[in-house]
């Protein structure tokens, strides 16, 4: 492994990063969070305490390590401060620990109201998001109207910037959606700078920190948010997250040159079946008996809203899209316990469409919607694999069961999780 470590969520997101990277820290100087926003849900389960942290990265929970949020994210400050609260049991000073990138933008509370609306809005063809505004909160990035961390180091700018924002949304509120509102820039204004002054002293040129801790040699690991089948560009499209929740968005979610992200070794973490939660095409979805099963064994209900996941057999076309994707190193397969007791389990080797057979993942929705997984199945394994921590211990079907997600993929399996807490895990 190299000095640098990218963790990614090679499907829809949901695949237990969170643990991972967990897991992980203690080899590792900095924890980055690179993209995404409070739409994002990692869950670290500490003995009988369960942390969901949506913002602030997973390494959080270890003393002696740097935990950045950086640019590519964008942030709600009333929820930051909210999830550094409930995590003081465990970090009673943030300075040192936690650092908040100045180039980072701000969700407001106008872009969470343009997003229950833009939803609203849709009928029959929701997206499925969040409703946390960090789609809008994109578009203000993209469209040069966004407010940046920097900005409210300087109140007179922000005021100024932030009463056209406000007067920019109610027009839109209005004028798109036929909503007369009552957001007040004041009001806005004074919330956030109250929420700023308890984060100032955490804020900092994060690029420069990270590219002067590469530069000297010092570990580093990317910690990336949702996954890959989510990812803005080559994901789902439209049914996908508003980032690049993938490898490609690591440069301009960082701000580092090319050269030394592509020293990173990359792993990418996939679940022993496949959830996704929200609107969408779903190759493997299992509306059965089956489908139920694996989301009340998985406990498969969104870490930030709360909403029942879909469920699937794994998908191998979609992972092997993921790794030629992202260039995945490894593969980290979670919940293998999950499966444990069924007569057979199925993987998706390939899609039949239109009486074709097709191994790569399509780009149209349209198409996507048409997929009928080519199964192979495999023998099931009646023994328990939960909380096992040594290979030895694995009955040979499960081992079977990885050794096709290698064949099929091209891609080792570095390590397999067995359960929810810190210490059931396998390395292989």
């Amino acid at each position: 492994m190299s000095d640098s470590l990218v963790i990614l969520g090679s499907q829809w997101g949901d695949e237990g990063k969170g643990k991972v990277v967990d897991l992980l820290t203690t080899d590792f100087d900095y924890i980055v969070r690179y993209q995404g926003g409070s739409n994002a849900g990692h869950t670290v389960i500490i003995g009988d305490k369960k942390y969901a942290l949506h913002l602030i990265p997973s390494g959080i929970l270890r003393e002696g390590k740097k935990n950045l949020i950086t640019n590519g994210v964008v942030i709600a400050l009333e929820e930051l401060v909210a999830e550094m609260e409930k995590i003081k049991d465990v970090v009673d000073n943030f300075e040192g620990r936690l650092y908040i990138s100045d180039r980072a933008h701000i969700v407001f509370p106008y872009h969470k109201l343009l997003d229950q609306l833009s939803e609203q809005s849709k009928k029959g063809s929701k997206v499925g998001t969040t409703l946390k505004g960090i789609g809008p909160a994109y578009m203000s990035k993209y469209g040069r109207t966004g407010i940046r961390i920097a900005d409210l180091f300087e109140p007179t700018y922000f005021k100024e910037r932030l009463k056209n924002a406000v007067e920019e949304a109610k027009k839109i509120a209005e004028n798109v959606y036929g909503v007369k509102t009552d957001l007040d820039t004041q009001k806005i204004y004074d919330e956030t700078m109250g929420y700023f002054e308890k984060i100032a002293p955490l804020v900092a040129d994060t690029s420069l920190m990270l590219y002067n801790a590469m530069e000297k040699g010092e570990k580093v690991l990317f910690e990336g948010a949702q996954g890959t089948m989510l990812d803005i560009d080559m994901g789902t499209y439209p049914y996908v997250t508003s980032s690049n929740s993938s490898a490609l968005g690591l440069c301009n979610g960082t701000g580092l040159p090319p050269k030394l992200v592509g020293k990173a070794t990359v792993w990418g973490v996939s679940k022993a079946y496949v959830t996704r939660v929200g609107a969408g095409p779903f190759p493997t979805e299992l509306k059965d008996r089956h489908g139920e099963l694996l989301r009340e064994r998985g406990h498969e209900y969104g870490t930030t809203t709360g909403r029942p996941r879909r469920t699937g057999w794994l998908d191998l076309v979609a992972l092997r899209f993921a790794s030629r994707i992202n260039g995945f190193d490894g593969l980290v397969i979670t919940k293998l316990d999950v499966l444990d007791g069924l007569d057979e389990v199925k993987v998706a080797v390939a899609y039949e469409i239109d009486g074709k057979v097709v191994k790569d993942f399509p780009a149209s929705p349209v198409e996507l919607e048409k997929c009928k997984p080519v199964y192979k199945t495999l023998k099931g394994w009646k023994k328990s694999t939960y909380g096992l921590t040594d290979k030895s211990q694995l009955p040979e079907e499960a081992l079977q069961f990885i050794k096709t997600i290698e064949e099929e993929t091209k891609i080792p399996v570095v390590m397999v999780s067995t359960g929810a807490e810190r210490n059931q895990y396998i390395w292989l």
